[in-house]
């Protein structure tokens, strides 16, 4: 067991999470892994070529555990932009004639060890919800679970006839950020979208968008007896990410409202999106809409504070 060395192992490490991860990695994924492959082949010049090609993601610091100068096991550690104290384990993999011995567990716990000494105070990792073997691992060394959240996705050029109307939902009032924002500390303390941490900044009004009467980013929400009890905001240019957040009380009840408003507004035919939303949650909803389960994580945190 030892760090990982980018400029020898980025070619092996790619070929263990293509093993491991290939069900669920997507368009973006594989062509990563790919990169990883290619570069790795290259040595050194590979290495200084991934610096400048390749993602924060595709060149990770952590763990491995290399047999007879072969790399049989991974664990990766990302520190998440502009959170120095906030850092992310992931590709915890292990090849099959190699599992049952332990050395996930040791990976794991050498990379916890790394990134307390590079300065992390959480760690986070997001695994499969029926991996119960995985969670029973993680709990075990000190992991809690968060959330649980199910992807969505809605693909590009999927029609859409709903009219956007009804059940009360309008586009956010600037003024009314601030419920916005109450609202999402009171649903999702843990985060948004993964790995950030949850900041006023997703509803903030920007000063340039006040300016020009008009924000970044479209909001839409939905009050009940002075109360904000549910919202969606739309981030992103290409691909679009929905943030939906509905008060637990109306579950299952006024999700369709928002999400109608919002694809109506957004040209949905032309648009592919991507959505996490709490498991379980309206999926009849969801899939009567268009959109399809992608995978459901629990995300897990370990805190050294």
């Amino acid at each position: 067991m030892r760090p990982i060395d980018p400029q020898r192992d980025m070619g092996q490490v790619a070929d263990l999470i293509e093993m491991a991860f290939s069900g669920d990695l997507d368009r973006t994924g594989r062509r990563m892994v790919r990169e990883m492959r290619t570069l790795g082949r290259m040595g050194w010049v590979g290495w200084a070529l991934s610096r400048v090609l390749l993602p924060q993601s595709a060149r990770p610091q952590g763990i491995v555990w290399e047999e007879n100068q072969r790399i049989v096991g991974n664990a990766s550690l990302l520190p998440v932009k502009g959170y120095p104290r906030r850092w992310v384990m992931a590709n915890v993999a292990v090849y099959p004639d190699y599992r049952r011995r332990g050395i996930a567990r040791r990976m794991v716990g050498a990379a916890d060890e790394l990134a307390v000494k590079m300065g992390a105070e959480a760690i986070y990792l997001q695994v499969q919800r029926n991996n119960v073997a995985a969670l029973s691992l993680y709990h075990s060394m000190g992991y809690l679970p968060i959330a649980t959240r199910t992807t969505w996705r809605r693909p590009r050029g999927l029609p859409w006839s709903g009219t956007g109307r009804g059940q009360s939902v309008r586009p956010r009032r600037a003024s009314e950020w601030t419920q916005q924002w109450a609202l999402a500390e009171r649903v999702s303390p843990e985060g948004l979208v993964w790995p950030y941490p949850l900041e006023p900044g997703y509803f903030r009004p920007s000063g340039l968008g006040q300016y020009f009467g008009r924000e970044a980013k479209l909001h839409f929400v939905r009050r009940e007896a002075g109360q904000l009890v549910g919202s969606l905001s739309i981030h992103g240019s290409g691909m679009q990410r929905f943030v939906l957040l509905v008060d637990p009380a109306r579950h299952g009840e006024i999700e369709e409202g928002l999400l109608s408003q919002a694809l109506s507004r957004i040209r949905a035919r032309r648009r592919s999106i991507v959505m996490d939303y709490p498991a379980d949650v309206a999926p009849e909803t969801l899939r009567g809409m268009g959109f399809r389960e992608q995978r459901t994580l629990t995300w897990m945190m370990r805190s050294y504070r």
